[in-house]
């Protein structure tokens, strides 16, 4: 076997600096512009603070607009990138609609966290049976103000879910993942459930703050894009806040949500009490049938059991000994199969990829992460 040294390498080395240059570049840009209007819009449609729950037809408003707004920020990052960002077309995970859904899930990701922190941290002191739905008492009662922005904010994250659904069909070839699917179709299920009958806002709180995880973990997948190495600070330094983020808030922040519910199930809004009633006259809250109760408790529980099953996957990367760093620059390799994908240089990287050959298989454990 030989190894020959293609002598133009430095010359394409310099181009794919630039373009990976200008695709970190306009990552970052379009990234803050794009929560910007993102959290305007937002806190625009999700109105005034008030007692009276989210209807029906807020819901509805909400989605009309949202989803439109990242499937048009979808488009303009597709059309920005191939005009500033040319020569990475070829590599899956550095073509334009990988990078325009990464952008989106971005900006997507940072407004839902913050409102969902801000909602966390609101609830926190909460009774118990206010975390679960009571609006009890109605006279003076503080938590009633947060209820209609915890539903505000899961609209949010369910235009998001539908956005990205059409998104993955659509670019199939670059986005195309069927572990995404039925994520985001069991996430629309849980979804009209809770914010439908409007109930459990501290569970559903905590579910949404899931999401302050997606920014690190979109640094990560947009790796090849960016032209780095996992070597490099940056990668691993964000793979290791993703791993410590998933482990408060997808395992000890679950679990907890999860221990709550069970604990005080007698105390929730699914039994048909007097308070209940008066509380759906009043208010024009929808009743919520006991079914909805047990369900939460079975939907944590499956989530709580794949959030672990991750988890393990996490560490099994994070603690996994690093290869020996190859050169960074292009070679052919005549007589045997490049295995070291992991640190080829980005243009030895295309070459493979050109070829129709998977560029790197941690990535594609780690894109099932990417689906939670």
């Amino acid at each position: 076997e030989t190894v020959a040294l293609n002598p133009g390498a430095s010359m394409g080395e310099d181009w794919d600096e630039a373009a990976h240059a200008r695709s970190r570049e306009l990552f970052v840009v379009l990234s803050v512009v794009y929560t910007a209007v993102a959290a305007y819009a937002f806190q625009t449609l999700a109105g005034e603070e008030t007692v009276k729950p989210r209807t029906g037809g807020d819901w509805v408003y909400m989605l009309a607009h949202l989803t439109p707004m990242w499937a048009v920020m979808h488009t303009v990052a597709v059309a920005l990138h191939r005009h500033r960002v040319r020569g990475l077309g070829d590599l899956k995970k550095a073509s334009p609609h990988w990078f325009a859904s990464h952008v989106v899930s971005m900006a997507h990701a940072l407004v839902v966290t913050q409102a969902a922190l801000s909602n966390l941290a609101f609830l926190w002191y909460a009774p118990a049976s206010v975390k679960l739905g009571s609006r009890f008492p109605l006279e003076n009662n503080e938590w009633l103000w947060r209820y209609p922005y915890v539903g505000a904010t899961g609209e949010l994250f369910t235009t998001w879910l539908l956005y990205d659904i059409v998104s993955v069909v659509y670019a199939w070839a670059d986005l195309g993942s069927w572990e995404t699917i039925v994520h985001h179709f069991g996430f629309l299920i849980v979804a009209a459930v809770l914010r439908g009958f409007y109930f459990a806002p501290w569970q559903s709180t905590v579910c949404l703050a899931m999401e302050s995880s997606t920014p690190f973990l979109n640094v990560v997948m947009m790796r090849e894009a960016f032209g780095l190495e996992k070597s490099d600070l940056l990668i691993k330094g964000s793979f290791m806040c993703f791993g410590l983020n998933f482990f408060i808030f997808r395992i000890l922040l679950l679990g907890s949500a999860l221990l709550h519910v069970v604990v005080h199930f007698g105390g929730g809004p699914w039994w048909d009490t007097p308070a209940a009633a008066r509380q759906y006259e009043v208010l024009g809250a929808p009743r919520v049938p006991l079914w909805a109760g047990y369900m939460t408790v079975v939907v944590l529980i499956g989530a709580g059991a794949l959030m672990l099953m991750w988890f393990q996957r996490i560490v099994a990367l994070l603690i996994s000994p690093p290869a020996q760093k190859l050169p960074a620059m292009e070679i052919e390799v005549v007589g045997h199969e490049a295995n070291a994908s992991d640190y080829e240089s980005p243009a030895a990287r295309r070459f493979r990829g050109s070829r129709g050959e998977q560029s790197d298989p941690e990535d594609e454990e780690a894109f099932l992460v990417a689906a939670i």
